[in-house]
């Protein structure tokens, strides 16, 4: 007996601690339901009707993008094309909208993303200080930074708003069309058939906000960006398909390496590398027929690799 009264206070503090930790994990649990009950919906959707995302930095993104570099001995054919990525095109609207009060954390369009990351530093991007063709695709060197500051000057953007994402606003339903480099080549030691895209320039319509109709299009090259570069960036977004399903089922970099866009030849890097329009007269069936011609020696090849 004088054993038991000697642990009964041992065994009170015990039952003190259990009881304390017990109430302890009810109010968690209670405030937990407590902030559920407010608005449940928060955990899939955000005030735009989006799904939340779970966001991460772009450098985590970058360390598991997934990049083939194929031996040189090993691309026995390849073709470099410039492409045009008409944004009034259906099949490309899904790259265009949403343009209308954007923010940072909201559904973005390509040009929203782009032009965010250079605005802040974290995107750099390339035009040339000598060749000042729209199509030339600079190279992209130190000399060839397209700097912040420069761009808000030429645009008068500085007095426009302190705002990054108002001057995101201010020239995104502007940005038309876009330029993409693009590689198609065939990998004999894996037998892949690729294609790749090289670069993009987003491309703004001087006659945009005019009395015009949708034909007077008169575009200016931004800025050239190194795919490779922004495919980081675009992985953290992801793209609305079409208007009658908006649940966005793919990022950008997926609608990109997918080819799900809609485009068009207007160069062909080969020995001369020029634009299919030179010498043609502004004559659309001789443009046509060469570009037919340039899809075709692409098409040609990727379906007489199998022949037998």
């Amino acid at each position: 007996m004088k054993n038991f009264k000697f642990y009964l206070p041992l065994i009170a503090l015990i039952l003190a601690i259990g009881s304390v930790q017990a109430q302890e994990q009810l109010s968690q649990e209670q405030l937990s339901q407590e902030q559920l009950s407010q608005d449940s919906t928060q955990m899939f959707f955000d005030d735009n009707g989006s799904f939340t995302q779970i966001r991460v930095t772009s450098e985590d993104v970058a360390t598991k993008i997934i990049t083939l570099n194929p031996r040189i001995d090993d691309v026995v054919w390849s073709k470099t094309v410039l492409r045009v990525i008409d944004l009034r095109e259906m099949q490309n609207r899904p790259l265009y909208y949403p343009n209308e009060d954007l923010e940072e954390i909201m559904p973005k369009n390509l040009f929203a993303i782009i032009f965010s990351h250079f605005l802040d530093g974290t995107l750099t991007t390339y035009k040339s200080k000598i060749n000042y063709a729209q199509t030339y695709c600079p190279t992209f060197t130190p000399q060839n930074v397209k700097d912040v500051e420069e761009f808000l000057d030429e645009y008068n953007l500085r007095y426009y708003s302190d705002s990054n994402w108002a001057r995101v606003n201010y020239l995104t339903q502007g940005v038309v069309k876009y330029y993409a480099k693009v590689v198609t080549y065939f990998d004999k030691s894996s037998s892949i058939f690729r294609t790749e895209v090289i670069a993009l320039a987003p491309l703004f319509d001087k006659n945009y906000n005019r009395a015009m109709s949708n034909d007077d299009v008169e575009t200016s090259v931004f800025f050239w960006v190194p795919y490779k570069h922004l495919r980081p960036f675009l992985q953290e977004e992801f793209i609305k398909m079409n208007g009658r399903n908006t649940i966005p089922l793919i990022d950008f970099d997926n609608f990109f390496v997918g080819g799900y866009y809609s485009s068009y030849v207007i160069k062909d890097y080969d020995l001369t590398s020029q634009d299919v329009d030179l010498k043609a007269n502004d004559d659309p069936i001789e443009i046509r027929k060469r570009q037919d011609r340039i899809e075709a020696e692409i098409l040609d090849f990727d379906q007489d690799l199998w022949s037998y």
